[in-house]
């Protein structure tokens, strides 16, 4: 019998195992100084762990592995590699493809940051008088109270003489504005806002707008963005039209610059880099930047509620009867187009319509709209369209505007309801050159038609000049093809000399009348001082002269103006400056602005206060001194200087960083603190100096302290009977001594006392 005999089968190869190496990482030629997991099969290239590429400040999305724990570095595209064994290190070559840009701002900013309110009130006045046998005051005011939820305005002006005494008040509203939602809502009376093809209306109701002003440092319109990639660590410079804007410094990769600013129009931006050999590389493209367009994404709107309001500036409380409604809107839907939106309705008219604003590349910005109307209002027909199409270019060089637009004779809009014709027809032309050596040449040509004035065709021309030495020389003539009559010429020299010291000259003609002016004049310093002005007038043979002198102190400007024409001579005198309810009590201040600070010394006055390292002036014998015209919503450096404090004088910090809101005041203090310090000079028993190092307590206020050379110890917070501890050879001993503080006066030295030994 014969057989097969079975054999086992071999059993299969035990799988590959990964070698794990700890390599040193270099990066596109620059080393990282990591060290970093990788493994390697048997028959395979090394892997990687997907944290490594975050260790690497790479971003995983890029490569397309930020699900995946590891992955093959071979099945990466735009990835390749270079093991050095006898080196333990690894170099990675990545594509700028992988690599996320570096951004860069295009523009220095402060950046904003909360707004504090300190609560209280300013008055901000005018007061003009004509002294004489004609005597006559006008006094206006600007009445504000300002709090965490808002401010609140109301503003007028009395009318004295001897034919007339009244008040009438102009506009009073309550506004609160919200940075982190830039809203901003007005109560009272308001300005309708309007587009460039619409009518702003003056209302008493209620108005919710944005309000970009509530964040300076926000670009609103389609900023540019340049990208480039440095091959080695270098630095990067930015020029816009030949203007640096950007230098910094950038490691190997790409980057991308935000928000390039610096340009309105046409303009070139070069951007230079350096090769690994160090040479630069200059790359320059052409830009195009409206700054009337609305960046992508964002929207600009404001809505109004009310009545208009009528005879302003004569009738306090002239407001119509019927209530209105008004409307804005614009939104950026693209980097090349901004489109508009208007609507208006009350007392029987409705009118709307819609516009855009569409950026041709590097060849300017086209701007259209069309409005309609429709209604009965006042008993009449109000139908009608309104139509406008323009053009603008602007570049370095030259520019060009052109604007045109029709409305039909039914077309009405609010204003028009109030009495206030609409124009029928308007061209304007506008040609604007730019010459050698700071010379320009414009030509703007104006046609207008409108129901309530004669129809007018204008042609103007003008010329201007920089003639070096601070002189500025222009002349501009115009005629109106409608009217010969209509024509004239004006000439003007004029230029900025040191000591803040201006000078003009002009004459101009005009139809039958001849003019002639001199000015020269000195102003103020912002810090405060004096100012003077003089002018010469002759017209048609008619003299006027005129004189002025002025004063800019911490509490206001005094102007005093004396004027002699036709052998009469008139004086008159005008008093600006503003009231300040402020920290429990009422400062007289210059007028205050949009933002500002009540800098407060504890009482210690004549101390320098500096606004962004510029002295404006000194504290009040009360401690006080109002720093006005802050930047709302952003950082404002004020500071005092410490030089001019007594001599027995501490202060804890010299610079604060004020951010005030719109329209309010914020309380900035530096508490002054008076040294009770002196330096005691103490000895031993025996008479002879304490030894330098020996350590001293001050049994009042538990502070210790060490003894100087000679004896000489500095003790602080003194009281008028101190005590001292020590230890002489290891037995203690006391020092008591009187202290009599003198204010003002240098740090006394007291002693020699010798210390007394004690059980």
């Amino acid at each position: 019998m014969s057989g097969v005999l079975a054999q086992t089968p071999p059993a299969p190869p035990p799988p590959p195992q990964e070698e794990e190496l700890f390599l040193e990482v270099v990066l596109n030629g620059e080393s990282t100084g990591l060290i970093l997991r990788f493994t390697r099969g048997k028959s395979s290239g090394l892997r990687s762990s997907v944290q490594n590429l975050r260790d690497l400040e790479l971003e995983p999305k890029l490569f397309g592995v930020a699900q995946l724990e590891q992955f093959d570095l071979d099945g990466i595209k735009g990835l390749s590699y270079a093991y050095d064994a006898a080196r333990q290190s690894i170099a990675l070559r990545i594509d700028d493809a992988l690599r996320a840009p570096l951004a860069l701002s295009g523009r220095s900013v402060r950046k904003p940051d909360t707004a504090t309110v300190t609560p209280g009130a300013v008055l901000n006045y005018d007061a003009f008088s004509v002294l004489g046998r004609n005597r006559s005051s006008v006094i206006s005011h600007e009445l504000r109270y300002f709090n965490a939820n808002g401010v609140l305005t109301s503003t007028g002006t009395v009318n004295l003489s001897r034919q007339l005494r009244q008040y009438v008040r102009f506009d009073t509203a309550w506004v609160h504005a919200d940075p982190d939602t830039l809203e901003t809502w007005t109560v009272g009376d308001l300005i309708s806002a309007s587009l460039p093809w619409s009518r702003s209306l003056r209302m008493g109701g209620v108005q919710w707008k944005r309000s970009f002003d509530l964040r300076p440092d926000l670009l609103t319109f389609p900023a540019a963005a340049l990208s480039g990639s440095a091959v080695v660590p270098s630095a990067v410079t930015l020029y816009i039209n030949g203007v640096r804007q950007v230098e910094t410094a950038v490691p190997s990769g790409p980057f991308i610059i935000n928000q390039v600013a610096g340009i309105n129009g046409a303009g070139l931006a070069t951007l230079v880099t350096r090769d690994p050999a160090g040479r630069a590389i200059s790359t320059t493209l052409p830009l195009y930047v409206d700054t009337r367009m609305l960046a992508e994404g964002l929207s600009d709107y404001s809505f109004e509620l009310g009545v208009l309001r009528r005879r302003y500036t004569t009738d306090s409380f002239g407001y119509a009867r019927t209530p209105v409604a008004s409307g804005s809107l614009r939104h950026g839907l693209g980097d090349s187009l901004t489109v508009e939106a208007h609507g208006e309705s009350g007392n029987g008219l409705i009118n709307g319509g819609g516009g855009l604003l569409w950026r041709l590349g590097q060849a300017g910005v086209v701007s259209a709209s069309l409005a309609g109307s429709g209604g009965d209002g006042n008993g009449a027909s109000r139908r009608g369209g309104q139509a406008t199409l323009g053009y603008q270019y602007l570049s370095p060089r030259f520019s060009v505007d052109l604007q045109s637009l029709r409305a039909s004779a039914g077309y009405s809009d609010l204003g028009t309801l109030d009495g206030a014709a609409g124009v029928r027809a308007s061209d304007r032309v506008t040609l604007n050159l730019s010459l050698f050596a700071g010379h320009g040449l414009g030509l703007s040509m104006i046609n207008l038609r409108s129901p309530l004035v004669p129809p007018a065709r204008v042609r103007a021309l003008s010329y201007s000049a920089s003639l070096g030495w601070g002189l500025f020389f222009s002349v501009s003539a115009f005629r109106d093809a409608r009217d010969d009559k209509a024509r004239g010429v004006f000439f003007s020299v004029s230029g900025s000399f040191g000591d803040r010291i201006s000078a003009s000259v002009s004459r101009s003609r005009q139809n039958d009348a001849r003019s002639t002016t001199s000015t020269i004049g000195r102003s103020a310093g912002y810090g405060g001082g004096f100012g003077w002005g003089l002018q010469a007038l002759n017209n048609n043979g008619a003299t006027l002269r005129a004189a002025q002198a002025t004063y800019l102190g911490n509490y206001g400007q005094v102007s005093a103006l004396m004027q002699e024409t036709g052998g009469q001579r008139n004086t008159s005198l005008d008093v600006i400056g503003a009231l300040v309810m402020m920290d429990g009590s009422v400062h007289a201040a210059r007028q205050v602005g949009g933002g500002f600070a009540l800098v407060s010394t504890d009482g210690v006055g004549g101390v320098p206060v500096l606004q962004e390292n510029q002295v404006i002036g000194k504290t009040s014998s009360a401690g006080y001194l109002l720093v006005p015209n802050l930047n709302p919503y952003l950082s404002n450096q004020v500071g005092i200087d410490p030089s001019k404090l007594p001599l027995d004088a501490r202060i804890a910090s010299t610079g604060r960083s004020v951010v005030p809101a719109r329209g309010s005041g914020v309380l900035v203090r530096f508490p002054v603190e008076t040294y009770a310090a002196a330096s005691v000079i103490l000895h031993d028993g025996a008479g002879k100096p304490l030894a330098a190092g020996v350590s001293v307590l001050h049994v009042e206020s538990g502070a210790s302290t060490v003894v100087g050379y000679d004896g000489v110890a500095f003790i602080d917070h003194l009281q008028p009977l101190n005590h001292l501890r020590l230890e002489l050879d290891g037995k203690p001993c006391v020092i008591e001594f009187p202290y009599d503080a003198l204010k003002g006066e240098a740090m006394p030295t007291l002693g020699p006392y010798s210390c007394r030994s004690v059980q």
